[in-house]
Formats: C-alpha cells, structure tokens, sequence
C-alpha cells in the first residue's frame, strides 16, 4: 500500500502539510484488509522530523501483526510538498526495494495512492523479477485540479506536469480503482482510459454512527473552552460543524461568511471550524474574519479534534463543505453516517452523487439574480462559492426541525450499508479476481447494491 507524500501514521492528525483524508483512507482499507486475512505494509516517504512531535520518521512501526508501516528514506532529511515529489522517487524506490529484497518478503499486491505512489509502485514492480499486479487508486487527478483552481496557480503546483507524469503511468499499470464517478469521468474524458473498479471511501461503523449524547459529556465543554459560550448555552445551540485542513480550496471563508448572516436570522446557532495555527497567514485572515463577521462568542475554533470526531459529528445539525477541491467527500459522509444533514458545493462529489438523491428539488432563492439550490433527499446543494446560498441553506434547516431530522435519516439510510468497508473491498478484490484467505475462490463475494442514480452529472459539475 503506497501513500507516499504527507505525514502517515496510524493516529492521523489531520491539518499536517499534505495529510488528510486520503491518510484515513488507506488506514480504513488496510484495517479492512487486515480483517479479510491479508498482511499489509503501508509505505510512506520518512527520514525526517514529525513536525508536530519532533519524533524521526523512520523503520517500521507495527499496529498488529498483519498491519505495519514503513518509512522510506532518500537522503534529504526534509519535508517535501506532493508537487515536488518527483526528484525524490528514484531513491525512495531503491530503499523500498532493498527493504523488501533483504527481508525476502512476498508482494501479491500492489495498491498505490495518489501520482506520486503510483511512479514509486510502478517502478518498484519494473524492478522485481516477477512483476505482480498492481491498481491506482487516485483520489484526484492533474485535470480535476486544473479545473478547478485559477489559471495563476497552475504553475505553482506543477499541474500541467502532474498530467502528462500520471498519463505516462498508465500503460505500466493492471488496473486503476475510482474513488468516485468524477475521477472516473476525468480518465475516460481526459486520460482516455475507462475502468470499472470502484473502490470509494466508507465508513468505520464502529467509529461513526447515531449516538445519544449526554449533558455531562466532555464535548459541551470542549466547545466552551474554544467559543464564547459557556457549556450549558453550547448545549443551547444548534451546531453547525467544518472539519478539514486549513487550505484554500476548503473554502472556509465562504462558510464564515455564510454563517454570519444564518445566525443574525438563527442567533441560538454555533459554528464549529477547524482552523490550523501551522498555516500561520490563512488563520490569521480566517480568525480575523470571524471577528469582522461579529460572530467571534459564536464560533468555536479547533484545530485536530480526531479524538472526539465522532461525538462532535452526534452533536452537529448540519455538516458544511463549500470545498471546491474534493476527490469524495469523506468528512460529509462521516457526519452522513451519524445521522446528519449536509450542506455542499456542487463540486463534493459522494454529496452530488449520492445525498442529494434522484428527486431533487430547486430553489430559487433570488428571484433577482436567478440564483437557485438543489434541495435532496438528504442534502442541499449550492454552486461553489455563493455565500448567499449557503447562507439561504443554513438558515433553511437550522429553522426547521423537522426538514433537518428528515433529511437527517435519508442521509444515513443513502450511506449504511451500502458504504462500508467489507461490502466495498470485498467486491472490489472480486472484480479484480484476487482470492480472500479463507475464502472459497468459488464462491462469490457478498456485498450490498448501492444507491442509484440516474442522472451522469458529472461532466455539467466539472
């Protein structure tokens, strides 16, 4: 399992440099594989310093027996940005390969993630005297991206490069997974390549589902301690929750904004945004603009809430994403899964896809301007960046009780069972014709139908 780039480690703390949901991602699918019998080595780029604990990235570290990772070293004892991993990937071959080789371990098995682990699988697997078969899993691609950042960016992250790097892979490969219907739009569209693997994020159950929260939990005093609210008026309020890493195309500004003026018309409303002190300049004109925003006692700001995920997700009204950069969408579907309504941008591809259902109503809420929303069975839907949609949205449902508890429980029914782990990985290893140990090859994998939809959106959102 090859995620390269980022600060991989079994306790995920999101927020870090490159670290995020494709992190939790493939420890939800090794934990998944663990439990159909296979042994796994997750592989991630090391040799230097965490940068929150200080602690050397190196060696291997064990969760279990069937679980482990592996810190690959190049020689520059440095974090590197995802663009710029390039340079580095000779040398991070050439560790993993002596690893493996002096270990004489066995490889039946190659999943690797994003473009950079895709080169390093891709390359390792050319140097192996018998090549074994190997899937990308992207969890976006170079076009995805270049659609949807300005013109002015491109160069900063290398995009044009990325493209014609992760169109070069795929001749060297067995297969590639999608992780949603957008990514699978963009290969056939712009990559020419058409697949049927679908491997998307799912969901822990044992972690995220509806739960009872009482008034002596820890989380009411949490909040407390990070608004201007005691715990008692916390309890009060309905909460609206965003929980990502500090970047740009999260677009936390636009929730803020948005926020602010649902709360002049819901003023017992409380935002609860994750905002990185490490990505020093975004916080400060995040921070600064929810004190401009007048709603300063009204916003509690965390920073890595990993801990207390799920009770934060039991006592949220409404998850909120104006993200404009997501491969799927898997803090929505993790509040999906406690029971939650969403608000999203169009550009959220399991809320488009999956929430917003096949009846759909619009809403035009400015009769002036024309502008609309979709409103579906469990989710409400605005055009990326329009404050005042979301703004319409959240007022809409935190106004009304019933709507809210609604779209509530659709939400949950559109994600259990059909986004759980052992239903997805077990037909995805069928449709790849991998055996799971202890499983007759005979017999057929189990897995739930998914929820339909009939209308292909994808190229109208992208």
């Amino acid at each position: 399992m090859i995620t390269n780039h980022g600060i991989h480690q079994w306790k995920i703390i999101p927020g870090l440099p490159d670290t995020g949901g494709q992190n939790v991602f493939v420890n939800q699918l090794t934990e998944a594989l663990a439990k159909l019998g296979f042994k796994i080595t997750i592989v991630n780029r090391g040799g230097y310093a965490h940068p929150a604990t200080g602690e050397w990235r190196q060696g291997l570290h064990y969760k279990d027996e069937h679980q482990r990772i592996l810190y690959l070293e190049d020689g520059r004892n440095e974090f590197v940005r995802k663009e710029d991993m390039g340079e580095q990937i000779p040398r991070l071959v050439e560790f993993l390969k002596n690893f493996l080789d002096a270990e004489g371990t066995k490889v039946n098995l190659i999943l690797s993630h994003y473009w950079d682990g895709a080169k390093i699988g891709v390359l390792y697997n050319k140097s192996r005297r018998e090549q074994v078969t190997h899937v990308w899993v992207p969890h976006s691609l170079g076009t995805l991206k270049k659609r949807n950042v300005t013109k002015d960016q491109w160069a900063r992250l290398r995009i044009d490069e990325r493209i014609e790097t992760e169109k070069g892979l795929i001749g060297d490969l067995d297969g590639i997974a999608a992780t949603s219907s957008i990514i699978k739009w963009a290969l056939q569209k712009d990559y020419g390549y058409t697949t049927s693997l679908f491997l998307p994020p799912c969901i822990d159950t044992a972690r995220y589902y509806p739960r009872k929260v009482t008034d002596d939990e820890s989380i009411w005093s949490f909040l407390s301690r990070h608004s201007g609210l005691s715990a008692e008026e916390v309890r009060g309020c309905k909460i609206v929750t965003e929980i990502s890493r500090t970047d740009t195309t999260k677009r936390k500004n636009v929730l803020i904004k948005a926020f602010a003026r649902a709360h002049q018309r819901v003023p017992n409303s409380l935002l609860v945004i994750s905002i990185d002190d490490s990505q020093e300049k975004l916080a400060q004109e995040l921070k600064r603009l929810i004190r401009a925003c007048n709603v300063e006692t009204h916003t509690a700001v965390v920073g890595s809430v990993w801990d207390i995920l799920p009770t934060l997700y039991a006592v949220t009204d409404i998850y909120c994403t104006p993200s404009i950069m997501e491969g799927f969408g898997m803090s929505a579907q993790e509040a999906a899964a406690t029971r939650v309504p969403v608000v999203a941008s169009h550009l959220v591809p399991f809320v488009e896809e999956y929430l917003l259902g096949t009846e759909v109503k619009e809403i035009r809420y400015d009769e002036d301007s024309g502008h609309h929303l979709q409103q579906g069975s469990g989710a409400v839907v605005i055009q990326a960046d329009d404050v005042s949609g979301f703004a319409y949205a959240l007022e809409m449902l935190l106004s009304d009780d019933a709507l809210k508890k609604e779209m509530g429980e659709n939400a949950y029914k559109t994600t259990i069972p059909y986004f759980t782990w052992r239903s997805r990985v077990s037909a995805f290893l069928e449709e790849l014709g991998v055996p799971i140990p202890g499983v007759d090859k005979h017999e057929p994998a189990t897995h739930s139908q998914g929820p339909q939809k009939e209308k292909d959106s994808a190229s109208r959102r992208h």
